[in-house]
């Protein structure tokens, strides 16, 4: 794969979008090490800086690197070593910044999982990747339990939330939120009493570019998940990338509320601006109703952001004029901004004191999350912008290597350096998303459907498999109903999506039952606590519907809108 990254990176070819790039660089060269290398250099060169702060307490560059050092000291001494694969489930917090790096600095691989997935997914999860040592929140502690029943492992380091708080906010954590872990089993230990305090630091571990760094999950082409294998590259070219279309700054501060499992969020949310020596406000759950005040509070002057967390932003009318002065950038991912709910958020920013354009991103997670964006000021109506330097794209009739020419709707193919080195333990899989074509390239088959214009601008029109995205968050149709047909009471079942205000779509399980059971809330109430013992809990369907047969087109396929409307 590298080889032919690396044909494409000394590639002098003239590219019909480079007409948009500006001052932007059309060629880059690219950081050769791991992606804690890469960040501890900026914490070298700014150890004063405020790396991360998390409920108004601050942890600088140089006590990140010392805490990093602390926790691969401990992941040394507890046998992990080079390529050996650590299970990070956990939501934003310092410890999970510094556990992120501290795999990497050692050498090993993360394995990011969703701590909203279900405790059978945990588990398989974690055997897939034979994680020896789990890094969890305190949230799961109970979870973490009953998979540790289940599984043999070395060790469980639970991080209570609370640890980087300020002194009130911990107080009011510890009193109404923090979970009792009481009769702590041996292999379980709280993540202060993991760090290993010492004189002594830890070297190093050097590791190459196309050295795989991280895992996390993704629904793929066909929504099972699965484990997309990213190299440090991946991380490094996307923040050197980004750097150009936000004009990043040491003295810049960034609300990192994405959550870490999701790419968009790890890499743009949080490796981006630690290699620019930025102030990353970390929140473990966002609260809606409260980011603008967080913005203004904070002073923030980039925010990463989903299309249905701006649509609650727009609805704001508390604001004072001025609220939004320091911010400057807002980039949009996770799904795609519609024209309309982009102008309003631009105007809404405008009137509260800030002239920041909305950035539009596409990506994927198999891509990195982030592989083109709009370029300010030639953003195009209803485009998803051009790929950033080293990238490119190209449509495809589906399911060949037949271009497509301007205008025609086909499927979307990626290639650059921030594409995946693979699925992991799924060769099947890895073959259908990744293709060489007879340019030579190694392309990704992204599985969603768009076209480019006599402009050169790529556009996108709908997704090739079934999606759902709520909250940003993708949930996949088939991948519900493989589970939810197996439950005994389940003849068959259909899984649409519905709109929502807040949270742009919800899931709707639409369920033909067997003969036999009766169609009760009580029936309901077994098939929903089944779901949530089976799959991630952002992914359970908020709207259950039974039915005695499925709506079907003329051609006998079951009518997925009929369904929807």
């Amino acid at each position: 794969m590298f080889d032919k990254l690396k044909q494409l990176l000394n590639s002098k070819k003239e590219l019909p979008w480079f007409k948009y790039y500006g001052k932007m660089p059309k060629r880059l060269k690219y950081f050769e090490g791991s992606l804690y290398e890469y960040m501890e250099n900026t914490a070298i060169k700014y150890p004063n800086n405020c790396a991360l702060e998390f409920f108004n307490k601050k942890m600088t560059y140089k006590r990140l690197l010392e805490e990093i050092d602390e926790l691969a000291l401990s992941l040394s001494n507890d046998g992990i070593k080079e390529n050996d694969i650590v299970t990070i489930c956990m939501a934003n917090s310092p410890e999970a910044v510094v556990a992120f790096y501290a795999i990497n600095k050692i050498g090993a691989i993360s394995n990011i999982i969703h701590p909203l997935s279900s405790e059978n997914e945990i588990k398989d999860f974690i055997q897939n990747t034979n994680s020896q040592i789990v890094f969890a929140s305190d949230i799961l502690y109970d979870s973490m339990i009953n998979i540790s029943k289940d599984i043999e492992l070395k060790k469980v380091v639970i991080c209570p939330l609370s640890n980087k708080m300020d002194t009130m906010h911990k107080i009011l954590y510890n009193v109404f939120k923090s979970p009792k872990m009481v009769d702590m089993p041996d292999d379980f230990i709280l993540y202060n009493d993991y760090l290993t305090i010492s004189l002594d630091t830890f070297k190093t571990v050097h590791r190459n570019y196309d050295d795989d760094a991280v895992i996390l999950y993704s629904g793929g082409t066909t929504g099972t998940p699965k484990g997309v294998v990213l190299s440090n590259l991946c991380f490094n070219s996307i923040s050197l990338q980004y750097s150009y279309v936000i004009e990043a700054h040491p003295s810049d501060s960034i609300l990192s509320y994405l959550p870490i499992f999701h790419g968009f969020g790890l890499c743009v949310a949080i490796h981006t601006p630690l290699t620019y020596g930025m102030r990353c406000v970390l929140d473990p759950k966002i609260d809606v109703k409260k980011i603008n005040s967080i913005l203004k509070k904070k002073k923030i002057n980039f925010l990463p952001v989903i299309p249905a967390l701006l649509n609650v932003m727009v609805k704001d009318k508390t604001l004072s004029k001025n609220a939004f002065s320091n911010l400057r950038y807002i980039v949009s991912g996770g799904d795609f901004l519609n024209i309309e709910l982009k102008e309003r958020a631009e105007k809404f920013v405008k009137n509260h004191g800030s002239s920041a354009k909305i950035i539009v991103g596409y990506g994927l997670t198999e891509a990195m999350a982030a592989v083109c964006a709009s370029i300010e000021p030639n953003y195009k109506k209803k485009s998803v912008g051009v790929p950033l330097p080293d990238n490119r794209y190209k449509i495809v009739k589906v399911d060949t290597h037949i271009p497509c020419e301007p205008n025609e709707v086909g499927e979307i193919c990626l290639t650059g350096p921030s594409l995946m080195s693979r699925y992991f333990k799924n060769d099947e899989e890895t073959f259908k998303a990744l293709q060489v074509h007879d340019d030579g390239l190694l392309w990704l088959h992204t599985g969603d459907l768009g076209y480019y214009g006599n402009d050169d601008v790529l556009y996108f029109e709908t997704r090739k498999k079934r999606v759902i995205i709520s909250n940003g968050f993708n949930i996949y149709p088939s991948y519900i109903e493989e589970v939810l047909n197996k439950h005994p009471y389940v003849e068959t079942s259909i899984v649409v999506g519905q709109k929502d205000k807040d949270k742009a779509q919800v899931a709707k399980a639409v369920i033909v039952l067997k003969d036999e059971i009766e169609d009760s809330e009580k029936t309901k109430n077994e098939i929903k606590l089944y779901l949530k013992q089976s799959i991630s809990k952002y992914a359970v369907p908020k709207i259950y519907e039974f039915t005695k047969e499925l709506p079907k087109t003329k051609v006998g396929k079951v009518d997925f809108k009929a369904l929807e409307k």
